[in-house]
């Protein structure tokens, strides 16, 4: 084998190489990480608050296990910030508090049922 041909032979198996890295890395970035319970019912609490504050009242309704959850707020002054504390009740089952300040109004404090134990969903707001 000639110096030339040893130089193509080990640049196509170095091309063939980045490509299997990139290929790779390509597959690892697009599997979904799966998420704990307690991460999904964020998830879907703070999904719910974004249809909440611009009053996407079918977006809130899909997010519901079942029943109607009730209206949401659309008309409330500007959101200045909001918090989520997430607690554990049982297995699969969450109670989510909801706090929102906003620049002109009192303090709302929103509490919501969150199952997880299949797909994540609100059962209960209040």
């Amino acid at each position: 084998m000639t110096p030339d041909v040893r130089r193509r032979s080990v640049a196509r198996a170095a091309a063939l190489l980045i490509v299997t890295a990139f290929a790779s890395l390509s597959l690892v970035a697009c599997t979904a990480v799966e998420l704990s319970p307690e991460e999904r019912a964020r998830e879907i609490a703070k999904r719910w608050v974004d249809a909440s504050r611009t009053g996407d009242e079918e977006s809130a309704q899909a997010l519901s296990c079942g029943p109607i959850l009730g209206g949401v707020n659309s008309d409330l002054p500007e959101l200045k910030s909001h918090s989520l504390e997430v607690a554990s009740q049982e297995d699969g089952q969450f109670i989510v508090e909801v706090t929102e300040s906003f620049s002109d109004y009192p303090v709302l404090v929103t509490r919501l049922g969150v199952r997880t134990d299949g797909e994540a969903c609100i059962s209960w707001v209040r």
